[in-house]
């Protein structure tokens, strides 16, 4: 059985970029969560001496291709949900214990 190599998540709370006027430049309503690599778990296990909150944001910031700026805006439910995906990819548990 092959494993999807990308998943892609419809946001519970679309994120709204802004420029800094106040204009939405851009709506965020879903994120595709790819496999990671090598580099991205080497990323993610740096990210965890900063703390759990660190390597959760990098985990998903890798895993949807998505600057650090634009995960500050998720919502924590979708925040919680994209965790559980990325973490599947890697064999279901997040790198900071929170399932």
């Amino acid at each position: 059985m092959t494993q999807a190599t990308e998943i892609t998540v419809t946001l519970k709370y679309p994120v709204e970029l802004k420029n800094s006027e106040g204009t939405t430049i851009e709506k965020i309503e879903a994120l595709t969560l790819r496999r990671l690599k090598g580099k991205d778990m080497r990323a993610i296990a740096n990210a965890s001496a900063k703390g759990q909150g660190e390597a959760i944001a990098v985990l998903i910031c890798r895993s949807a291709q998505i600057p650090p700026a634009t995960f500050d805006e998720l919502d924590g439910a979708d925040v919680t949900e994209l965790g559980m995906v990325a973490a599947d990819f890697i064999g279901g548990a997040l790198p900071t214990g929170v399932t």
